[in-house]
């Protein structure tokens, strides 16, 4: 299965309030974005939450940390089932939605997440998904609200892994590029099958943030 086949059982969350979230590969851009959103919905008035999903707590845990230092070789040891993991953390996200989100989004706040429900789903497409394994997955993806607005941060694989080499703390790493190659066709066929928003940040963050500026203030309440 492709993330082109893969439309979504979201429906809308009906509240007063606008969910605005952002997804990607590592290295596209995502954080920045999401920095830079917040700062301008609250420079026009807007009361703004905002998350880094998933929680600290399960990013502690031993087997999210050897799946994060190298997703396809975890997977393909069966050090780490991708289908396990995924339900693992998109149960994570919906605990945090639930009880902290949802509750937002009723008082008429701008709630901003780094890390939607996509990001885990475009990693789990990088392991070749079974129909069989897509309805283990799909009645967990169903209880989560559609975005107000979803954007994908978008690079090549190449501009992607450089950045994240670029960070001090990660000037070692040593994933194959196809751990980034993967990912980006994935999140740009969930973007298109889920009405998201392809934002592509080659050109530099800030730049291309100025052409999702009207985007963001025509979603303030």
């Amino acid at each position: 299965m492709s993330g082109q086949e893969w439309r979504l059982p979201l429906t809308p969350h009906r509240l007063p309030g606008r969910l605005i979230a952002f997804d990607g590969v590592d290295g596209s851009g995502k954080t920045t974005t999401t920095r830079l959103t917040r700062s301008l919905l609250r420079s026009r008035g807007a009361v703004v939450r905002g998350f880094k999903l998933p929680s600290r707590e399960l990013k502690r845990t031993a087997w999210f940390r050897r799946y994060n230092a190298d997703p396809l070789g975890a997977g393909r040891s069966g050090d780490v089932d991708p289908v396990a993991m995924c339900s693992m953390v998109l149960g994570d996200r919906l605990l945090t939605i639930r009880r902290t989100i949802l509750p937002l989004l009723r008082a008429g706040h701008t709630v901003v997440v780094d890390r939607y429900l996509f990001t885990p789903l475009g990693e789990l497409l990088v392991h070749e998904l079974t129909s069989q394994e897509r309805s283990v997955v799909e009645p967990l993806v169903s209880c989560f609200p559609r975005p107000d607005l979803a954007v994908f941060t978008d690079v090549t694989a190449d501009q992607a892994m450089a950045r994240v080499r670029s960070r001090p703390a990660e000037t070692d790493d040593s994933l194959p590029s196809e751990v980034y190659a993967r990912p980006v066709d994935d999140f740009r066929a969930l973007a298109q099958a889920n009405a998201g928003v392809l934002l592509d940040t080659s050109l530099g963050i800030r730049e291309t943030f100025k052409l999702l500026t009207p985007r963001l203030t025509g979603e303030l309440p």
